[in-house]
């Protein structure tokens, strides 16, 4: 390609890129516009800025482009998601105390819950708890405190408080994004921090990932990738995105399509 003067044709194409790719390197954006690097990340600063991107060594991320409405998200990837929690489920322990986050994925892992575990399942979902409610056979928790209609779950203060008193053998944590340098995050402050708990007090964390959330970041960190024991993704997930993945650390689990 030849030279690209004018930063704004450049931030075009950029965009381009990351809504392609999810990802674009410095280096080789350089070379594609015929400007130096420092151009380049001039351009990636402008671009995280305006929300559009996360800077990362080497380059950028696209910023995930998840539904904030829980009724969106549930209407999304049903098949996906189900199938995503069978696995899921199966990482349940028999008497665990386990924690489902307010997330459409933990929904679905709720409803796919091995009977006759003498499961504990806390939750700050009322969706998840109403999924639960004929189970006799799991004893259920309700988070309690001030309903966010967009996460599906209590946040805030009171949340926080009953949190604090449980320590969860296992935790499905809801997530918008996650990639190896910019870690796990969320698109809401205050959802961020409910979940910051929770990786703080859980034994175990898992996080059961659609495929368009992987090597995305979003405004608000939770955690860093190393805090993921384990993480359930489909069969078409980028294999280089997993590869890193495993390379931090996380037991990267591929269902069947």
């Amino acid at each position: 390609m030849s030279r690209v003067a004018l930063p704004a044709d450049r931030h075009v194409l950029i965009r381009e890129r990351l809504l392609r790719d999810g990802r674009v390197l410095a280096a080789e954006l350089a070379i594609l516009f015929g400007v130096s690097e420092d151009s380049v990340r001039r351009d990636l600063r402008e671009l995280a800025a305006a929300g559009v991107c996360q800077r990362v060594y080497g380059g950028a991320i696209s910023m995930t482009t998840t539904p904030v409405n829980i009724a969106a998200r549930s209407a999304v990837n049903v098949e996906r998601k189900e199938m995503l929690a069978r696995a899921a489920a199966l990482l349940v322990r028999p008497g665990q105390l386990v924690f489902l986050d307010a997330s459409s994925t933990n929904l679905a892992v709720a409803r796919a819950l091995p009977r006759d575990l003498g499961l504990t399942v806390a939750t700050n979902a009322p969706a998840i708890a109403a999924a639960l409610i004929e189970r006799e056979d799991v004893r259920v928790l309700v988070i309690g405190g001030q309903l966010d209609h967009a996460v599906g779950g209590t946040l805030g203060a009171g949340a926080l408080q009953e949190l604090q008193r449980m320590r969860p053998d296992l935790c499905f944590l809801g997530i918008c994004s996650i990639d190896v340098e910019a870690g796990i995050g969320s698109v809401g402050a205050e959802d961020a921090a409910f979940k910051r708990a929770l990786v703080a007090g859980c034994g175990s964390i898992v996080a059961v990932v659609t495929t368009e959330k992987l090597g995305t970041a979003a405004p608000y960190f939770i955690a860093p990738l190393a805090e993921i024991a384990q993480m359930v993704v489909a069969v078409d997930a980028d294999e280089e995105q997993l590869g890193r993945m495993r390379q931090a650390g996380v037991e990267v689990i591929v269902t069947e399509a």
